[in-house]
């Protein structure tokens, strides 16, 4: 009776260690809402993409014209026959403007995208006939660290992404990473901002830190518990430690 209550107690000491080492789903499903049913379509006011040129961001312009031999210095030809559209871009200066051929300096700082291509093309029209301009912004990168599976620099040719692209990037957080305490760094000029923010909360989804600006830094701090997997159990410390319980229960039983 007594060798029967041991290896019990050994048996739930075991099983004890092991479901407090594993990570409930409530800490790692994204964006749950406060109401345990949530079943209709919620709708969230979230901040505008930001689709304004500012200076510092690279810019990929490409100029085409019905007249080609004219048009001809923004010809798409690449070394190597590679195409490569940083060939192609422009970083807008402190100032606010681009240099292009023909008309010089043009200002596109606080302009949209679309703005900027209208411009363009107003003031290419006294040099090119019928001049058709493309803009992408191109180069915007962010940083992902911590408890990511693919931790690294990563770059985008959008103004912004959400946060959820970003970790998606990494390839997901992973299942030891603490998603209610995502740190959020952020350059604005010589201003630094940092933000905690909960990736578990659908209250992220009106923050204006949902949307990622480029050199954003994010870093997944780890969990103070971390779940054992297939990959992660350690199968021959647990052997071990079963068979030398099984060995001292056998001893004392026998004496």
């Amino acid at each position: 009776m007594q060798k029967l209550y041991k290896a019990t107690l050994f048996s739930a000491l075991i099983a004890i260690v092991f479901f407090n080492s594993c990570v409930p789903i409530k800490q790692l499903a994204y964006v749950q809402s406060e109401s345990e049913v949530d079943l209709e379509e919620t709708f969230f006011e979230g901040q505008p993409i930001d689709n304004i040129i500012r200076p510092g961001d690279e810019i990929y312009i490409r100029i085409t014209s019905a007249d080609e031999e004219r048009s001809s210095f923004v010809a798409q030809g690449q070394p190597g026959g590679v195409y490569d559209p940083t060939f192609l871009s422009y970083t807008v200066s402190d100032d606010g403007t681009v240099k292009l051929p023909y008309i010089g300096r043009i200002p596109l700082a606080n302009l949209t995208l679309e703005e900027a291509t209208d411009s363009i093309e107003v003031n290419l029209a006294q040099y090119l006939f019928i001049p058709s301009v493309y803009m992408r912004f191109i180069n915007t990168k962010v940083t992902v660290l911590g408890e990511v599976n693919s931790p690294g620099v990563f770059m985008f040719n959008y103004k912004n992404i959400n946060i959820m692209q970003a970790i998606g990037y990494a390839n997901d957080i992973t299942e030891f990473g603490n998603r209610r305490n995502v740190l959020i760094i952020r350059e604005d000029g010589t201003r630094k901002r940092k933000k905690h923010v909960n990736l578990l909360s659908d209250e992220l989804l009106e923050s204006e830190w949902y949307l990622i600006k480029s050199n954003d830094i994010i870093y997944v701090e780890p969990l103070g518990r971390k779940r054992w997997d297939m990959r992660t159990v350690p199968y021959n410390l647990i052997f071990s430690a079963i068979t030398t319980a099984v060995m001292i229960l056998t001893f004392v039983g026998t004496n």
